[in-house]
């Protein structure tokens, strides 16, 4: 194991007291665990080149103006504005 000094403020230094209380663990497991759930949560999301990858195309077969289609999407938002109004 290695050490690392981590500062909290005072509002997270509650939050993590609470949970760990709660779960009858040391500050330091509530801490390790939440960063295994943190990186086992980011090791899980798509790059942005992945996303990228997913996506590109996935318009080529549709026949339609892209400049009238964004048209069409903003006075869909002047409607609804004007339903807010």
């Amino acid at each position: 194991m290695v050490r690392a000094l981590i500062t909290f403020n005072e509002e997270q230094l509650k939050k993590l007291d609470r949970l760990a209380r709660k779960n009858k663990q040391s500050r330091a497991q509530v801490v390790r665990e939440a960063i295994d759930h943190y990186v086992t949560q980011k090791e899980k999301e798509p790059t942005w080149k992945e996303i990228v990858a997913k996506c590109a195309g996935m318009w080529k077969d549709k026949n339609i103006d892209s400049v009238e289609y964004v048209r069409q999407l903003r006075s869909e938002w002047d409607r609804d504005w004007d339903k807010l109004k």
